[in-house]
């Protein structure tokens, strides 16, 4: 199945009157960031989503160009257009822009999600399950299970009703749908509304309220919204004593990260399958890849000459400092340049260690039958101009065989057995 584009609404268009601030709290600070500055990192960086709108006030869109879209460099918010007075109307506001055809990329046969620019937590977790159930159902909401009991309250604040705590979930954002789903249901609901403020003008009549896009699909659609599993984490900033929280939440997450961050050093023979292992690594803990074969080649391309052992130091060491910084960002890093002696890796981890760093040692440890049976396959697909390498005859093979030392079983913390 095709993947269908995905634009992300983001809704920063409030005034913040509860956060009791002259300041709007999207652009409120939190731990050195303006709030909105979270949820919409968390799109920039996602693999869903593929460009944003992002909707606020009228008066604050110029604001919004210069410091936080053009300042931070989100490339993803493909427009900041207006909002309205109700939440609603500024979700309206961002499907009609969508709907008449301002995007680069017309998303009239993909997926919305909608998002309250005041959840700093979104993750791409989060993002990844609301799309996997907008593929199967159309529409879907990020909720999480009530964990208190509820009551129904009458006018005079008595309980009424104590409804099933199993069958009652918190909503949250964000708030999926087929584009052309929630624009037909928004508009159905805007006629219906305008047709009803011009019936109920002289009347005090209450106008029903609409407080999630969900309601608007409930209410104008025969398509059921599909709850899934969000975060409790994923909290809404309303009152000061939600920032308090979210700066607790964001400490705690900053130091989780922290412990978890760690740089692994790939050791291993030239063709033991050190690459494939290091882009698997790679994947399983997000981690940034660093590899002196790629720059060699990209520079130099096959060779690089009587220098090519200078050039091979000088790009370590500046790859060395370069993991240095990744990690302080809170990311973990890869070598993937094989760490062929004692001296190297005993280098390597004293490296880390004085800098306080985790590192850890992964050995690819190939049978010599089966290193043998690479070789012959990687120069089967150079010859064959399948792959951009250097051959690798007898001799060669011989010399890298001899210029590699196993190590012992106290310098690698995870060996890998082929």
């Amino acid at each position: 199945m095709d993947r269908k584009r995905c634009t992300a609404i983001v809704l920063a268009a409030g005034s913040g009157s509860r956060m009791k601030s002259d300041v709007a709290k999207q652009y409120m600070d939190l731990c050195g960031r303006p709030l909105i500055w979270y949820a919409l990192h968390a799109i920039e960086e996602s693999s869903v989503i593929d460009d944003c709108v992002l909707v606020t006030g009228a008066e604050d869109i110029s604001y919004v160009k210069e410091e936080i879209v053009e300042r931070y460099g989100f490339c993803k918010i493909a427009a900041v257009v207006a909002g309205g007075a109700e939440r609603y109307d500024s979700v309206y506001q961002a499907l009609r822009f969508i709907a008449d055809g301002n995007m680069q990329t017309s998303d009239g046969d993909g997926y919305v999600f909608i998002h309250d620019g005041a959840r700093p937590f979104l993750t791409e977790e989060i993002l990844q399950r609301c799309y996997e159930a907008a593929r199967m159902y159309r529409a879907c909401v990020a909720a999480v299970p009530v964990k208190d009991t509820v009551k129904v309250a009458d006018r005079d604040g008595f309980a009424v009703q104590t409804p099933d705590r199993s069958t009652l979930w918190q909503i949250q954002t964000p708030q999926v749908f087929e584009t052309r789903l929630i624009t037909e249901a928004y508009e159905k609901m805007m006629l219906q509304h305008g047709e009803t403020d011009a019936e109920q003008e002289d009347t005090a009549a209450p106008k029903r309220r609409i407080t999630d896009d969900a309601m608007a699909v409930e209410a104008f659609t025969d398509v059921p919204v599909k709850l899934v599993q969000g975060s409790y984490e994923n909290i809404k900033i309303t009152t000061p004593e939600d920032m308090t929280v979210a700066e607790a939440l964001l400490e705690d997450r900053l130091d989780r990260r922290q412990e978890a961050v760690k740089v692994f050093l790939i050791c291993g023979r030239i063709c033991s399958g050190k690459s494939t292992y290091a882009e698997n690594l790679r994947s399983e803990h997000n981690a940034v890849l660093l590899s002196v074969d790629e720059i060699m080649l990209a520079v130099f391309g096959l060779y690089a000459g009587e220098k090519h052992d200078e050039y091979t130091e000088r790009i370590q060491r500046y790859l060395f400092e370069k993991s240095v910084e990744i990690v302080k960002s809170g990311h973990c890093v890869i070598l993937d340049w094989g760490f062929w002696t004692r001296q190297k890796r005993a280098a390597a981890r004293e490296y880390y260690q004085r800098r306080g760093i985790a590192c850890e040692f992964h050995y690819i440890d190939i049978a010599d039958g089966l290193w043998k049976e690479q070789i012959d396959r990687r120069n089967h697909m150079v010859l064959a101009g399948e792959t951009e390498a250097y051959l690798i005859d007898d001799a060669l093979a011989a010399k890298f065989a001899g210029l590699f030392e196993p190590p012992a079983d106290d310098e690698i913390d995870v060996w890998v057995r082929r």
